[in-house]
Formats: C-alpha cells, structure tokens, sequence
C-alpha cells in the first residue's frame, strides 16, 4: 500500500508477498506459529480524545505551518533514518459503508483535504517504520472527518477492504491517543495479508484547527511496539505548535 496519506502501510503489501510466497512454497510451520502469535490476538488497537458537539470553521493551515508542523529527523530518537516511499494510486474500498473513514486512511487521497509534507523513516532494515503526513481543510473539514473517524473505529472491529482485486480482512480497536490537540483518534489495524498471517500498523490522526496529520507505526516486535506512545505524543506537540503558530 505505498500510498502518500498511508505511506507507512507499504510494510503491509511487502509482508503479504513474502507471506503469499512462503505459502505457496508449503510454509507449515510459520503458518502455525502465525497461528499461535495471533490466536490471543485482537483485531485491532485505538481510542479517541472527546470531541465537542460542533467545531467553528477555521483557518486552513499556510504551507509555512505545514512544513514546520512535519516530523523531522532530528526529532526521533537515536538509530532512525530517513527513507522514501513511492506512490501508489490504488483505491481502497470497505465492504461496509459505515467503515468508509478508515479506509480513507489508506488512500492516497483525503477527500476535501489539500496535501502538505509527508516524512518517513525506518529502523534497521525497516524493523519499524514511522511515517507522517500533513494535511489541510477548509471549514469543518478536518473536524468533520476526525468524528466520523472516531465512530467508525468503534463500528469496525472486523470488516473487508478491497483493491485492485486483492481482499483483506481488516480489524480496527481503539488504542490510546496522547494528548495535547484539540481531537485525535487513535488505532490499531489489524490486516489479515494471507491466511492466518496478520500484521498491526498502529496510526495517529490527530486535528488541531483546520489542519489535521496521519502517523502511522509499523513494528517488529512486541517491545518495539511500545515505543508509539513516545512518537506519537513527539509528533502531536510539534503539529500543535505549528498550527498555532
């Protein structure tokens, strides 16, 4: 899914092939440790900071804000790297309407939004992976998008997402989303890549103002995974100050 607004899902097509080719070549054993590791598993992980009734519209964000609200290298912490991720115009489809605002997550394009910076960085040989983009609305629109986000994370704990062809079980579940803007939803995927194969990027979509920014966390392993709450908190305070700037 090497996608601008979900460049970070790109971990997930890459772990689907090599599943899809293990497989294929009778992979037994993996397939029953990737039963083991998943069979305790939830679908997915993501919480949501309260949203007020109804947001005043509010200023796009100015390129200016845009460029200092992205994530950059000097921000993280020791041992990451800058990386780049191609395009990819696929379109992702749900299976159940009211699953749509997660899958706008994975498209290349947000509807209404207008595309700022996207940054992304890797670990190792892509051990994990940290990727951001920044967008703006007019109006409501950011905040729009963030509550009917945040409703369909809680109505999605299992559906399917389609694309060219290929189908994906999907799970969506609340994890925790730091604070410090003014709304953010924050959740884990859970993407069923081949049979009994599942990976778990963790996202971030947070909105301050008009503005609004996607990070998402693809991990490894289970200690690794514990290091999103740090990035995401880094990620949430240096959007905030730009927008408000």
């Amino acid at each position: 899914m090497r996608t601008r607004f979900t460049r970070g899902l790109s971990a997930a097509l890459v772990v689907s092939s090599l599943a899809l080719s293990a497989a294929a070549c009778g992979g037994d054993d993996k397939k029953d440790d990737a039963k083991k590791d998943g069979a305790d598993k939830p679908a997915a992980s993501a919480s949501a900071s309260a949203a007020p009734e109804a947001a005043a519209p509010a200023k796009p964000l100015t390129d200016a804000q845009m460029k200092a609200a992205a994530l950059e290298l000097k921000d993280l912490p020791s041992g990451w790297k800058t990386t780049k991720t191609d395009d990819d115009k696929s379109v992702y489809k749900a299976d159940k309407a009211e699953c749509e605002p997660v899958v706008a997550v994975m498209n290349d394009s947000l509807a209404g939004a207008t595309k700022g910076p996207s940054a992304d960085f890797a670990i190792g040989n892509n051990d994990s992976e940290l990727s951001q983009q920044i967008v703006t609305f007019t109006g409501t629109g950011a905040a729009d998008f963030t509550k009917k986000l945040a409703a369909a994370v809680d109505a999605c704990a299992s559906f399917s997402v389609e694309t060219d062809g290929q189908k994906m079980k999907v799970g969506a579940k609340k994890a925790t989303a730091p604070q410090g803007a003014e709304e953010a939803v924050a959740f884990t995927f859970a993407l069923e890549v081949a049979p009994n194969i599942t990976v778990e990027p963790t996202l971030l979509v947070a909105r301050q103002g008009a503005g609004l920014f996607r990070l998402m966390y693809l991990a490894d392993d289970a200690a690794a995974k514990k290091n999103f709450d740090a990035l995401a908190k880094t990620a949430t305070d240096k959007f905030v100050k730009a927008a408000q700037g």
